[in-house]
């Protein structure tokens, strides 16, 4: 059983939308965190990127992004309230006109799926824009809604 589904259990399962990604599949390129930082910030930088390629394990590499979690965590323990869930789409938002950068959203995430970006001190996250689906060159992504 991998991390995400462990969580994904403990937390009650996932039936939002969100970044589905075969660890078995993926080869570790990052194209995926290239063309997610290039789309928000116009940079080829993966650490502005809003998911991460995480190798787990030698040769098992994760991409990790928000799971836009029922009940998120990260926005019921930000302090300045700038993190909500958009119940219409089901996604978690983070409002960085709001956020302070203190970065507990980023600790109390089950998923490690909140980033800290550096220039703008501000968490950042998975905006399931699709953009790395697209060109994954394995298609191991897929954004997909209930429990995966």
């Amino acid at each position: 059983m991998w991390i995400w589904e462990v969580c994904s259990h403990a937390h009650g399962g996932l039936t939002t939308p969100h970044l589905y990604a075969d660890p078995l599949e993926c080869t570790g390129c990052r194209i995926c965190e290239l063309f997610c930082s290039f789309l928000h910030e116009r940079v080829l930088n993966p650490k502005k990127a809003r998911l991460r390629v995480i190798r787990s394990e030698p040769g098992i590499d994760e991409p990790i992004a928000c799971r836009h979690c029922e009940e998120p965590v990260c926005a019921d323990v930000c302090p300045v309230e700038a993190i909500r869930k958009i119940r219409k789409t089901g996604m978690v938002f983070v409002d960085s006109k709001k956020c302070n950068g203190c970065g507990i959203c980023i600790d109390a995430c089950p998923y490690e799926a909140m980033f800290f970006h550096s220039d703008k001190q501000v968490a950042i996250n998975c905006t399931l824009c699709g953009l790395c689906v697209k060109h994954c060159p394995v298609r191991c992504l897929k954004i997909v809604e209930g429990k995966h």
